[in-house]
């Protein structure tokens, strides 16, 4: 039973972190603490991930051109 509470706990930790919750530096300490990963692969896995919180700006750039919308930031 406790693998699965370990498991469920870090999809929780890669959840949190891919909505902005934890920063990378958070959510490694937590994943290898609670994986018993190694840091550097429990980084290179997260870091992987994408996140749902982080906008492209050229995206943003191409909408508003899209849009005819002048572009504040530059």
């Amino acid at each position: 039973m406790a693998t699965n509470s370990k498991v469920s706990g870090c999809i929780d930790i890669l959840i949190e972190y891919k909505k902005g919750g934890y920063t990378l530096d958070q959510a490694v300490d937590r994943f290898k603490k609670l994986s018993g990963m190694r840091e550097d692969i429990a980084r290179e896995y997260i870091r992987s991930m994408s996140r749902d919180n982080v906008i492209s700006l050229n995206t943003k750039r191409e909408a508003l051109e899209k849009n005819n919308e002048p572009d504040i930031a530059g």
